[in-house]
């Protein structure tokens, strides 16, 4: 039995877009006496292309054995496990657009900074920690005199 992977779902959803566009690029003003070919060539000529494109990737996936999938609650659990670091970071925009009318732009900026690079570059160095804070302060500071003085806008 055929189990839809990602591969096959990319490649029916671009062969399914081409096919529109395809019947859409027919509303394309037909060429003029001085054009030898019209403006439909050049966007035909690029979904072709990506047709074959999207067919091939069709019949590679078909041509893969799909391996059996773990339990539904293992992959929920190996999903967030993978992706631990960017809901982390969501989570720590999300807490930085809150807190930047209650303590301001400076110490909001500084405090999201220092943590998000913590979580990307980890920080189990003394010398991490000291780029991390010079470069969180530094930005953060550079970013406000820019917005400031130099466009002439307030920030919170």
């Amino acid at each position: 039995m055929l189990t839809l992977t990602k591969d096959r779902a990319l490649a029916l959803a671009l062969l399914l877009i081409v096919a529109v566009m395809w019947v859409e690029s027919g509303s394309i003003a037909p060429p003029t006496s001085w054009q030898p070919y019209g403006s439909a060539l050049f966007p035909r000529i690029l979904l072709v292309v990506i047709g074959i494109f999207s067919l091939l990737i069709l019949v590679r996936s078909l041509l893969v054995k799909v391996p059996e999938r773990p339990g539904a609650k293992q992959l929920i659990g190996e999903w967030f496990q993978s992706r631990r670091t960017i809901l982390a970071l969501f989570l720590l925009f999300g807490l930085y657009a809150a807190l930047l009318p209650v303590v301001g732009y400076i110490a909001a900026t500084i405090g999201f900074l220092v943590t998000s690079l913590a979580l990307l570059m980890g920080v189990d160095s003394r010398r991490k920690w000291l780029i991390n804070l010079t470069l969180s302060c530094s930005l953060a500071i550079i970013i406000f005199v820019v917005f400031r003085y130099g466009l002439n806008v307030w920030l919170p």
